[in-house]
């Protein structure tokens, strides 16, 4: 499996927090940079923290993931992007 560095983030593992007025209190918030963790290179998994680095599409370019969901349990949901494969899984817990 081909890594990438993250288009999102550029391989560092935050994004811009924007003008979110609620981003004080989104986990991994960090006041000195206003950033918050890239949830394309690893941020989007259940305890996952960014990378800096995603899978390589079949082409060979960095993945932007778009994900489709499936119920996979009763409150468990496996997430599958659709350009490189990438598959997680999220526990709600209800």
């Amino acid at each position: 499996m081909l890594k990438c560095v993250c288009p999102v983030c550029n391989g560092s593992g935050r994004v811009s927090a924007g003008d979110n007025k609620y981003k004080s209190v989104i986990a991994g918030y960090d006041k000195e940079t206003d950033t918050l963790p890239c949830r394309n290179c690893g941020g989007q998994y259940m305890f996952g923290r960014p990378t800096g680095e995603v899978r390589a599409r079949p082409d060979g370019s960095a993945c932007t993931h778009s994900y489709t969901s499936k119920t996979v349990g009763r409150c468990l949901t496996e997430y599958t992007c659709v350009h490189c494969g990438d598959r997680h899984q999220i526990d709600s817990g209800d």
